[in-house]
């Protein structure tokens, strides 16, 4: 007779995300047998360095979401229920935006999607939406135009000039590929260009004035209204520059004005779990609200170094048992995702004069002197190689692509 599948105690999704490999390490340091989950269609070209780990217990590839999102749900439900798996750990706005709706049919099957309140995704999860919210509160947040067309693009010209940011409202819409990801214009071409490639992709734009200074994160744990941990970053370096994925970040003591503004709103959203709320100062030093990440970020990988374990923070939060409170950390830990450095190197060298650039000198210099700086890197750990190594062929390929 067959024997009985093997269980697990969470199923992480979007391994090709590095804070679902962090997430995955945490939770098998602690004791957790770890599935690690992802679209087939996210391998580029090759599975995700996170199923190399040997905290994954096991690596399951599921249904392309891109273009069946049933059958992606499908295929979750379907690993949950033959594993018995009580917790479902999502870290990407598309596979959360595939399952949310299903949270229901999961529970059925006596599993917890580890994500806000529906109501509360719908909020975060949509940039108008939020600074409506922050307006009501007393948030700063940039100079805004909402755009259908060109008419509302020279009103943005005139209120706050060129350059400026176009930004989507929503990060993942269904209709493209990726995510969507705001972008600086410097002038009336690009900015239509990338409104009508916004709207193409079901999104609303808002038009932004630019803040050029530093960007700066409050991630916070929030345990039936009470938040019960918090961890602060400054991004020193993002990709793409204008404010993608921080590829460096380092943890800092949260200035009074951001923590109190970051609870308020996350308060107000109705946000439970973990969230990360993002701000970035103007040329006058004052923090904009930027955007509300309802889940685990990219910058988990510091707040874990630094002392703050969410990822098993939500496992106790999901399974219904007491999240055990944090109530300090270690300041001036610096992380670095060395594959999207050299990214933002190459970035850099191909927009010469633009917002967020520097001179081709500062950016080599500022790169090769984080290697005496940093120690902790994203994917490598001496415990755990094989996600290193497996990381180590997407930094040859990106070194190929930038020399070439």
């Amino acid at each position: 007779m067959p024997g009985k599948p093997e269980t697990y105690d969470v199923l992480v999704l979007d391994a090709t995300n590095k804070q679902s490999l962090a997430a995955a390490r945490s939770l098998g340091r602690a004791g957790l047998r770890a599935a690690l989950g992802e679209s087939v269609g996210q391998y580029r070209p090759h599975p995700p360095p996170a199923f190399r780990s040997r905290y994954c217990a096991r690596s399951v590839t599921l249904a392309n979401y891109l273009d069946d999102p049933a059958g992606y749900v499908e295929s979750v439900a379907d690993f949950a229920r033959a594993h018995r798996v009580p917790v479902v750990l999502p870290t990407g706005d598309a596979s959360i935006a595939a399952l949310a709706p299903h949270r229901e049919r999961l529970a059925g099957l006596g599993c917890v999607l580890a994500v806000a309140p529906d109501a509360a995704l719908d909020i975060a999860n949509d940039k108008s939406r939020t600074l409506q919210v922050a307006a009501k509160l007393g948030i700063a947040y940039p100079a805004s135009v909402p755009v259908c067309g060109a008419d509302q693009l020279r009103a943005a010209e005139a209120a706050f000039g060129y350059p400026f940011v176009v930004k989507p409202t929503v990060s993942w819409t269904g209709l493209a590929a990726d995510r969507v990801v705001p972008v600086e214009v410097v002038d009336e071409a690009e900015a239509l260009d990338a409104a009508r490639r916004f709207l193409d992709s079901g999104a609303g734009v808002l038009a932004q004035q630019w803040a050029c200074g530093r960007r700066e994160g409050v991630t916070l744990f929030i345990d039936h209204g009470e938040v019960v941990a918090s961890c602060g970053h400054v991004a020193h370096r993002t990709s793409p520059p204008l404010g993608g994925a921080s590829v460096l970040r380092e943890s800092m003591a949260v200035p009074p004005e951001l923590f109190d503004a970051s609870v308020r709103l996350a308060k107000a959203i109705g946000l439970e779990g973990v969230c990360e709320v993002e701000f970035r100062r103007d040329a006058a030093g004052h923090p904009l609200l930027m955007e509300v990440n309802p889940r685990l970020a990219g910058t988990l990988e510091n707040a874990i170094r630094s002392g703050v374990d969410f990822p098993l923070m939500t496992w106790q939060w999901a399974t219904g048992q007491r999240v055990r409170p944090v109530h300090s950390y270690r300041t001036g830990v610096r992380t670095r995702w060395l594959h999207g450095d050299l990214r933002w190197l190459r970035e850099n060298r191909e927009r010469p004069g633009r917002p967020d650039s520097v001179s081709g000198a500062r950016a080599a210099w500022a790169f090769t002197a984080e290697f005496a700086r940093t120690r902790n890197y994203d994917y490598f750990d001496r415990s755990d190689l094989g996600p290193g190594l497996a990381e180590l062929r997407n930094i040859v390929q990106v070194i190929g692509k930038a020399w070439h």
